[in-house]
């Protein structure tokens, strides 16, 4: 059976040096199986990856 995948609370305040790189950590895993499973449907890993980015961006709330 297949691992389940958690949302682990942050660890470090948002202010903190250490919170983006816990963020990163955290979202890893989650990042490599959305990518696995994009793949083993057919799609490029590469271009499933430059997707997410420009998905990622577009929910960015302006400065």
């Amino acid at each position: 059976m297949a691992k389940t995948l958690t949302i682990g609370a942050p660890q470090h305040p948002v202010t903190g040096a250490a919170y983006e790189q816990d963020c990163r950590d955290m979202l890893t895993p989650h990042i490599d199986a959305l990518l696995d499973k994009v793949e083993a449907a057919g799609w490029d890993r590469a271009q499933a990856a430059t997707a997410l980015m420009y998905l990622s961006a577009k929910r960015l709330k302006p400065a």
